[in-house]
């Protein structure tokens, strides 16, 4: 045996042996470390989800950053320049300066502004860096100010925050679909992989599927999670200074609204027949239950991953049935559509005092 060889099984057993000294010498009952401040633990979600877009940006070839899926929806660069203004116009108000470069009015900028992939990549770069600064500036005092937010009300900054990240994880959600369009694997996704080489290739089924399975994830914990005392909270109940939520949905029309909408946007995919009783949007009115509305998600989940296994390479671009979109638009839309409605179940737990999972999984 090599020297080498000898020196390596030597370390091997030494890390084995000291791994369980170490267990031994731990107490069984150890206390669980401290929380992390408030502004250190929304630095670290905003920065997650900003430096996956930062990756995007970077990685996505250039003579494709016009490419979209639908006629009638953002290209692939108009996507990251929309997250990033946005970003831009909460961050300003937050900050009470005028950080950032001009780029117009509203938070779609033109893309005669940002004529190349690098203009577009260090937008992207100065609203993830500008937003990590202001947060690291006003420190655990500043997530309790309050500040103007949309619909011209005012709002505590972590909730403007904690909008800002998801409204970017939305359309990271989306340029994820743009990257599998193309046949391309998102840089995050890439990291994941463990053993491509071992992994059967992707196909745009399988595609689909992954994304389908992982907003199924977060809808479906999101609703574990609330009280089914809480199912008929909206934040109408609150009678928020400024605000106006009269008429919006309860938690329970929000799950509802959810499932019944991925029936009417997948069924077309499989050709399955849309239920009459699911006609207006929030399903049928036989749901009583916290019970009977899971089931009711699942089921529509389950289409879902029924459509997803429809899509080729030859038929995604087709008109589907029942429909004037495409098989991949409409597979494309139901995760997006979900993803849309998860972020307003997400504020709803916040409201009673609830964490949502997704987000206690990331401080674990």
């Amino acid at each position: 045996m090599k020297r080498s060889s000898l020196a390596l099984v030597a370390f091997t057993l030494l890390a084995v042996a000291g791994t369980r000294l170490y267990g031994q010498n731990q107490p069984q009952d150890q206390a669980p470390h401290p929380a992390r401040s408030r502004s250190e633990e929304m630095l670290d979600r905003w920065n997650d989800i900003g430096n996956k877009l930062i990756a995007m940006a970077q990685d996505f070839p250039e003579d494709k950053y016009d490419f979209k899926v639908q006629k009638d929806e953002r290209t692939f660069a108009q996507n990251l320049l929309h997250a990033a203004a946005l970003d831009f116009v909460l961050i300003r108000r937050i900050s009470g300066s005028n950080l950032g470069p001009d780029f117009g009015q509203g938070d779609n900028p033109s893309r005669d502004v940002f004529k190349t992939k690098a203009d577009v990549v260090k937008f992207v770069q100065e609203a993830v860096a500008d937003g990590a600064r202001v947060i690291q500036q006003q420190g655990d005092a500043g997530l309790d100010n309050t500040s103007k937010f949309l619909g011209n009300r005012l709002a505590h900054n972590s909730s403007i925050w904690t909008s800002a990240i998801e409204h970017s994880g939305e359309h990271y959600g989306q340029l994820v679909v743009y990257y599998r369009a193309n046949n391309l694997v998102p840089p995050d996704s890439r990291r994941d992989q463990a053993q491509p080489s071992q992994q059967p290739p992707p196909t745009i089924a399988s595609t689909m599927d992954r994304e389908i399975s992982a907003i199924e994830k977060e809808i479906l914990e999101a609703t574990e999670a609330m009280p089914e005392d809480k199912f008929n909270f909206s934040p109408e109940s609150l009678d928020i200074a400024g605000s106006n939520y009269k008429g919006v949905r309860t938690f329970a029309l929000e799950v509802s609204h959810v499932a019944a909408s991925n029936y009417a946007i997948w069924s077309p995919l499989t050709g399955e027949k849309f239920p009459e009783n699911f006609m207006g949007g929030n399903g049928p009115e036989t749901l009583k239950t916290k019970a009977d509305i899971i089931n009711f998600l699942k089921d529509s989940f389950a289409l879902g991953h029924r459509a997803a296994a429809t899509l080729t390479p030859q038929n995604m671009l087709q008109t589907a049935e029942r429909s004037k979109s495409s098989r991949l638009h409409l597979a494309a839309f139901g995760v997006a559509h979900a993803f849309d409605h998860y972020g307003q179940m997400v504020e709803y737990l916040r409201m009673n005092g609830i964490v949502p999972p997704a987000t206690r999984r990331q401080s674990n």
